[in-house]
């Protein structure tokens, strides 16, 4: 093959075509790969600078809401369930998102498949223990308003919380496996690219599909499990506020022990039947006191009305968190499902349906940096703390500064 003058227009990018006379030599093979590499990404440039932006919020947001909820001075089960979540979002933003925009900046180019294979390993380890944490918050939500004499206990969170990291690092071990370099036919003979996605070893093997298989059933049990638990917690609270004054609560069933876990008084909520739960705030500085039965009777103070049953901020804020999880994983899997069955899937699409198909491809990656944007929009304690704790920073600064 030899180097001509003329070109011809390749999937819209315009290269130097070839002959059979001479081969191209290993400098020129170079320059036309890193011509079609660098036109590929401008291709990708609109998905590029989606991922800066959730990889600048994501990992800002994430250390605000470590800072924030590490240094509260009492904390609950929720605040280290909470903790758990923004370590694990912050794993991805800060070791994830960065790789994945250096594949989409060389899609052709990409020769580091230890990188590749760490970039899956992290995602992995903070998809499931990300899975496992929600579903230990929507235990913790259900036994606070359904079984109000029983609850996860801050001993119990913190366990949860370990265990639900080992498991993911225990679990994603396939994705070291089944990830590397991909070789890419760039149209041109002689002439292939490099990308981070299903190793060339696997492509023609069932794991890949066994793999993405797995993890949508898993989605999927964890979606039916959050609507059956969620829709348990809103039928007790619908019920509850349509009961009126003078007729009997319906029963609730009690833990007869109902010993807690934890001597820490934060993590203790009231007995009272009728209330559905505390807010973070009352949690952490419960009087033992109120936990007796005159509690209940205080919510009938006013004759007529109906109970004035509140959902807190917290129970709020971490089912709009499931929602998010949910909702941002969905597009992901379907296309890694359709992907691992339909093997030429990608090479199917027009440029326009290749970029649709990264933005999608990329959804997950919203779950890891919306959670702290839910918490300034529903929890006003928290932006009160985040303020607090720039104040503090800021002191500490200036401080610093007239020592100097």
């Amino acid at each position: 093959m030899a180097f001509t003058p003329t070109t011809y227009t390749n999937n819209t990018t315009m290269v130097p075509a070839v002959n059979s006379s001479t081969p191209l030599s290993p400098g020129q093979m170079e320059v036309i790969l890193r011509k079609l590499n660098d036109e590929k990404a401008i291709q990708y440039l609109p998905v590029i600078i989606y991922m800066m932006l959730l990889l600048l919020v994501g990992s800002i947001g994430n250390i605000v809401v470590f800072f924030v909820y590490w240094h509260k001075k009492t904390k609950t089960s929720s605040h280290y369930f909470i903790l758990n979540l923004a370590i694990l979002d912050l794993l991805t933003c800060l070791v994830g998102m960065p790789t994945e925009v250096a594949d989409l900046r060389y899609p052709y180019m990409f020769y580091a498949p230890a990188a590749c294979k760490l970039l899956r390993f992290s995602e992995s380890v903070s998809t499931i223990g990300s899975s496992i944490t929600l579903i230990a918050v929507a235990f913790d939500r259900y036994y606070r308003i359904c079984r109000l004499g029983k609850q996860i206990s801050v001993k119990t969170a913190k366990v949860i919380c370990v265990i639900a990291i080992i498991i993911g690092v225990a679990t994603s071990w396939p994705a070291c496996i089944i990830f590397g370099e991909k070789t890419v036919d760039v149209g041109i003979e002689g002439i292939v690219g490099v990308d981070c996605s299903t190793d060339d070893s696997m492509r023609h093997t069932l794991y890949p599909t066994l793999y993405y298989g797995v993890l949508f059933l898993l989605f999927i049990g964890c979606v039916i499990f959050f609507t059956v638990i969620y829709s348990k917690i809103g039928a007790v609270i619908w019920t509850r506020k349509k009961i009126k004054i003078g007729e009997k609560a319906p029963e609730i069933p009690q833990n007869k022990d109902r010993t807690f876990n934890d001597s820490t008084a934060s993590d203790r909520v009231s007995s009272d039947p009728i209330s559905t739960e505390m807010s973070s705030d009352q949690e952490a500085n419960w009087d033992d006191t109120r936990r007796n039965s005159t509690a209940s009777r205080n919510v009938f103070k006013k004759r007529g009305q109906k109970h004035q049953i509140r959902v807190t901020r917290t129970t709020v804020v971490l089912f709009a968190v499931t929602v998010a999880y949910v909702i941002s994983f969905l597009p992901f899997l379907i296309f890694m499902v359709v992907r691992s069955i339909k093997k030429d899937f990608e090479a199917g699409l027009d440029p326009a349906g290749e970029v649709a198909y990264k933005f999608g491809s990329k959804s997950y990656f919203i779950n890891n940096a919306i959670n702290p944007v839910i918490y300034s929009f529903l929890n006003v304690n928290f932006r009160k703390d985040t303020k607090a704790l720039f104040k503090r920073c800021l002191a500490c600064c200036c401080c610093r500064n007239r020592d100097v």
